[in-house]
């Protein structure tokens, strides 16, 4: 966790951080159910890639904007950001 936090320090910038809290906020709201996919998707192919979006998901976590389902799905959005991992579907709290 402490690293993903750090990634998301030292990659995005402050500004890039809100944007990434932002598009959080509105797939959850659009979506209802999730995941880190969506999330990308919203930010778009020109948004910096980094490890700090799970950071910065389990901030909106701890603020109660989202919560983790406890299930699981596999990441499907293929490029850079696709490795078939397995990704925490998380729903708007």
């Amino acid at each position: 966790m402490a690293a993903s936090q750090s990634s998301a320090h030292s990659k995005w910038s402050p500004f890039q951080q809100r944007q990434v809290d932002a598009a959080i906020n509105v797939v959850a709201t659009r979506l209802g159910v999730f995941t880190a996919d969506d999330v990308w998707a919203h930010l778009g192919e020109g948004f910096p890639v980094t490890k700090g979006l799970a950071a910065r998901l389990n901030v909106a976590a701890r603020r109660g904007i989202i919560r983790n389902t406890g299930n699981l799905a596999f990441a499907g959005r293929g490029g850079a950001h696709d490795h078939a991992q397995r990704l925490t579907v998380w729903c708007k709290a």
